[in-house]
Order: C-alpha cells, then structure tokens, then sequence
C-alpha cells in the first residue's frame, strides 16, 4: 500500500510540473470564482482586498471637502461611494486570481487543497474542449489529455514494464560486436641507426641485354646448306 502511495505521489508531482510549465507558457488558463474562494478561513482570502481601496478613497473624499468645500466634497464622496460598489469586485477578483494561481503552482498538496474547495477552472487555450472544473473535474485526465505524459514519466513506464517471455522458450540475447582492432602506429626510425655508406655498397651491374638470336650462317656446328651453289673451280 505504501509502495502504492508514493507512486501515486510521484505521478502528481510530474503532472503538477506539466501543468506549471503549461501555465507558464499560456499554453492553460487558470479561472477563479471569488463567490467560493473569497471567505474568511480561504488560503486565498485576503481582507485588505476590501479595506484598503475603500480607506483609499474615502481618505481622497475628506482631502477634497476640506480643500474644496462641502458641496465639492459630496460630489467627490458619492462618486468614490459609487466607484467602490460597483468597481470593487474586479480588483478583489484580479487579486484573488493571482493569489489563488501562486498557491496552486507553488505545491502539488496545495493545489489539491485548493481543488478540493471548488472554485477552480483550467482551460487550454484556444482549444474546443469545455473547461475542468474543480472539484468534479478530474485534473489529472485533463492533463495527462492535452499535454501528454511527461517524459520522464514515460522513461521511468519502460524501464519498469516486465519483458514479455514465452513460457518454454529461451531469450535470445545478441551477442555484442567485437570491439574494432586496434591499429598499432609503425615504429618511427631510431636515431642510432647504422645506414650503410653509398662508396661500400657494391657497384650496381647493368641490365642484361638478350643476344641476338643466331641465324643459321652463323651456326660453326652445321655444314652448308645443300642447296647452296659454290664456283666450280679450275681443275689443273
């Protein structure tokens, strides 16, 4: 069960990592509802949201009645009156959204935290598919469906995924080229080296010629041919 457990968990923390990336490169779009966020006991509540711009304006009410007289000061006061009811609500919402998108990038546990209470939405942008929506939504599905599997998550997959053997049958296993031969270098001449002097070496004989070949006048061995004419010489 534990093994179970932290393997769980380290699937949600590589996912929580896509997901801030994505976030990161507006690749997703974070939405929040200050309806459900923005209470008191919220990770995400601040009340100075709705202190402060509300002292802001009063305090430049009173400056401008003092300064300008009553009659410009009512005017002043109702306008900024008018400005915090209606004006309020969508600085608290562009603070709550910043807020609440901090926590959830921060940490996978605070991000489910706050998926958990609702009030969350992730949408990809420019894509038809209908936001997730926290806390019915399953924001694992959602990102494993449009950002992929991570792929250190798809390492760590194969690397435990059994080998598949038949039963009876033997794994053939490659053998291993050989390593490539290694080349010895030639070994350079050594500086001692005796090289024998030009005037000892012995003169070097001419090529042989072959003789001409000997016709058959020149042969001593054999007579004269018979048909050969001689004078006749003289008889005394």
């Amino acid at each position: 069960m534990s093994e179970w457990r932290d393997r769980k968990g380290r699937e949600d923390e590589q996912l929580h990592e896509q997901l801030r990336g994505a976030v990161m490169a507006g690749r997703v779009q974070v939405f929040t509802d200050p309806r459900l966020l923005d209470f008191q006991g919220s990770p995400v509540h601040q009340h100075w949201d709705h202190l402060l711009p509300l002292t802001i304006l009063m305090t430049l009410a009173l400056i401008i009645l003092l300064a300008a007289g009553v009659a410009v000061g009512i005017v002043v006061m109702t306008l900024c009156v008018l400005a915090h009811l209606f004006g309020n609500k969508y600085y608290v919402g562009w603070r709550l959204k910043a807020r609440a998108q901090a926590y959830m990038l921060s940490d996978v546990l605070q991000f489910q935290t706050l998926w958990q209470m609702g009030g969350v939405a992730m949408a990809t942008k420019g894509g038809n598919e209908p936001p997730c929506l926290a806390p019915k939504g399953d924001w694992r599905k959602f990102i494993r469906r449009n950002l992929g599997e991570g792929e250190a998550q798809q390492r760590e997959r194969m690397a435990n995924a059994p080998v598949p053997v038949r039963p009876g049958s033997a794994v053939n296993v490659e053998p291993s080229p050989p390593p490539p031969p290694v080349l010895e270098p030639e070994p350079s001449p050594l500086a001692d080296e005796v090289h024998p002097d030009e005037d000892d070496l012995p003169p070097e004989e001419p090529p042989l010629t072959p003789a001409p070949p000997r016709t058959h006048w020149e042969s001593i061995e054999d007579g004269p041919p018979r048909d050969e004419v001689l004078p006749q010489t003289p008889q005394s």
